[in-house]
């Protein structure tokens, strides 16, 4: 391999929304990727506002929860008493003075409020199904070509999400991107022979545990062992720790979107290695497969 910059030749460092506080270590980890090839490589993303857009035209994108949260699927006097937990709740999430055992419960908390609020309405399989199909989700500009590429060359998605996981799989459903290499790990519905909402599936999966103590099935962390080597994406702090209990890692390269709230630019640049700001596309993240893609070729 030539001694030219992966960094420079993939432009990150000249892109005024691109983030990298310290570029050797990031330069290294890009090279020993791409040495590697495709055959050491596996993919950990979060979706809501990582491979979903944060916002389209100016308008902010719901996120998995809102799709029904904000629906008519709960009458307006529902809708509002959900606006007011989530203004509780979430100025607390992203909060960078709470410690984290305390945001752990608060967390619990939110959550386990809105999962009662959707079993206390008579939520039923078919209206969540349409509601999804008709909703103002938008991905990311080159999350098809993202999630198509990484199937093209076998490389394992983990999709590890706070969300709902039966609205993301109706959201790759609607943008074909229903692929055999992907497995998402989310808190998943259940619903009676009737198709009623009765319950969510544990355990519950919030922003701050998002880590293999959740996940009832390990084996995309144990099958493949060869892959040690990590891409992960999110969009969060609580993301950082979706790679923990992959065994016998060697690389990671953590690539975080900042989509508002920019006043935590500088602890996201002290955690993820690139810092995508306000930044709607996958095209950083399609760049660098591509760089590693294009080094497997022929192998």
């Amino acid at each position: 391999m030539s001694g030219t910059s992966i960094l420079r030749s993939l432009q990150l460092v000249e892109q005024d929304h691109v983030h990298i506080k310290d570029t050797s270590h990031v330069e290294k980890v890009l090279r020993n990727l791409v040495a590697d090839g495709s055959q050491k490589l596996r993919v950990i993303s979060d979706f809501d506002q990582t491979l979903s857009r944060y916002a389209y035209n100016g308008v902010r994108c719901p996120m998995s929860h809102d799709v029904i949260a904000e629906s008519s699927l709960l009458p307006e006097a529902t809708r509002e008493k959900v606006r007011k937990i989530v203004d509780y709740y979430y100025p607390k999430e992203i909060s960078l003075t709470i410690p984290m055992h305390e945001k752990v419960q608060l967390m619990v908390d939110y959550w386990t409020q809105i999962h009662d609020i959707f079993l206390a309405n008579n939520l039923n399989k078919g209206g969540i199904s349409a509601t999804v199909r008709s909703s103002n989700v938008h991905l990311r500009d080159g999350c098809d070509t993202f999630m198509s590429t990484l199937n093209k060359h076998d490389i394992p998605l983990l999709v590890f999400s706070a969300g709902l996981g039966d609205i993301i799989h109706e959201i790759f459903t609607k943008h074909n991107l229903v692929f055999p290499n992907c497995h998402v790990v989310s808190n998943f519905m259940q619903f009676d022979s009737d198709g009623k909402l009765v319950g969510f599936h544990d355990p519950l999966i919030h922003i701050f545990n998002k880590n293999k103590s959740v996940m009832r099935d390990d084996s995309y962390f144990t099958d493949q062992p060869e892959r040690t080597n990590i891409i992960l994406v999110g969009d969060s702090l609580g993301d950082l720790q979706m790679a923990d209990g992959v065994p016998n890692v060697q690389n990671v390269l953590r690539i975080g979107y900042l989509n508002a709230h920019l006043e935590r630019l500088e602890k996201f640049t002290e955690s993820f290695d690139i810092v995508l700001v306000e930044d709607e596309s996958m095209d950083v993240l399609n760049s660098i497969l591509n760089k590693i893609f294009g080094s497997s070729t022929g192998q």
